[in-house]
């Protein structure tokens, strides 16, 4: 309902490779990056007849309008195959309701920063066009978990920018370099430990497949796009200028689809009825890197399967943009 307030662990700003999807593959020792994202989350409201029948039901349900949820992250290789990535998230939702004890109340915008992120990556296996990586990290309770409503009462937990519970993350990323398409996997698993009002926002599992196609280049290195010369180009190739107000462009399109399952959230030792799920994303994209060294990517979710527990309003599409440089 939160409309992606406790957000991807991931903001999707790569370097190479997808968007989402968190790839195998990892930079060289001593390279950095650092980059900024920020995605507009368009929810779904409560529809008359789930108010109504929350509201009948004395549970708790809610919703809100949308979000504007950015982040700010850092990449360094502390060797060829170990990686850091640090992701500090700001998050501006708008427009929250909530449902409540039989009654209806419009509690406003949370605004604040989220939780600061620490991941490693590690590249356990790496063999011709192949790579897989073990992902860990944790989740610090660093944000704004005091936002006060409209209404002069705080925000539940699961609808403030942090939630104040340290979460171990555990994960596996695997990347498949083919001919002329980059394939990439990844799932994260998110273990929610209890955090501000005694509340348990809920266990959550990222599971991300993602493809990358370069137009006028190739992925012979990740993190290098060299171009490709010829006098034949394709018909997709004219679309997409090589040189544009004198600065040398490269593209790739990209597409992935990324599946979230949510536990339903614990509240003073009682679970939520009417919140978590499982939810499908697909994310066709495109990715436009200057002169070999700032990244630009867009892309939009269009939701395909929403499985939410209870009465919930769900996700009608989401938009990204970010941009990122390889130091």
């Amino acid at each position: 309902a939160c409309g992606g307030c406790s957000g991807s662990p991931i903001s999707g700003v790569s370097v190479a490779g997808p968007i989402f999807t968190i790839p195998a593959y990892t930079m060289d020792q001593g390279r950095a990056s650092i980059g900024f994202g920020t995605a507009y989350i368009n929810s779904g409201r409560l529809s008359s007849s789930q108010v109504n029948k929350v509201l009948r039901s004395r549970t708790h349900s809610d919703d809100n309008y949308g979000g504007l949820n950015s982040s700010f992250f850092a990449t360094y290789g502390v060797t060829d195959k170990l990686n850091l990535l640090a992701t500090m998230p700001y998050r501006i939702n708008y427009d929250f309701h909530e449902i409540h004890e039989g009654s209806f109340e419009r509690q406003g915008n949370s605004i604040g920063f989220g939780d600061l992120i620490l991941l490693s990556k590690y590249k356990y296996f790496s063999r011709l066009t192949s790579q897989a990586a073990l992902i860990s990290g944790i989740k610090f309770p660093t944000g704004d978990s005091h936002v006060i409503a409209d209404t002069g009462e705080r925000f539940e937990a699961r609808n403030q920018p942090g939630t104040g519970s340290f979460d171990p993350m555990i994960g596996l990323a695997f990347s498949k370099q083919l001919k002329s398409v980059a394939l990439d996997s990844s799932v994260l698993y998110t273990l929610s430990t209890e955090g501000a009002q005694n509340t348990t926002t809920g266990d959550r599992v990222n599971i991300a497949l993602g493809m990358s196609y370069p137009i006028n280049h190739s992925h012979s290195d990740q993190f290098h796009h060299e171009h490709e010369h010829g006098s034949d180009k394709s018909s997709l190739e004219k679309l997409f200028p090589e040189h544009l107000l004198g600065q040398h462009l490269t593209w790739d399109l990209i597409l992935e689809s990324v599946g979230r399952w949510e536990e339903k959230p614990e509240i003073d030792g009682i679970k939520d009825p009417n919140h978590g799920g499982f939810t499908v994303f697909v994310y066709p994209g495109l990715r436009m890197t200057i002169n070999k060294s700032v990244v630009c990517n867009l892309n939009i979710g269009l939701p395909v399967l929403q499985a939410l527990n209870g009465e919930q309003g769900g996700t009608d599409f989401q938009m990204f943009f970010g941009m990122a440089t390889a130091l």
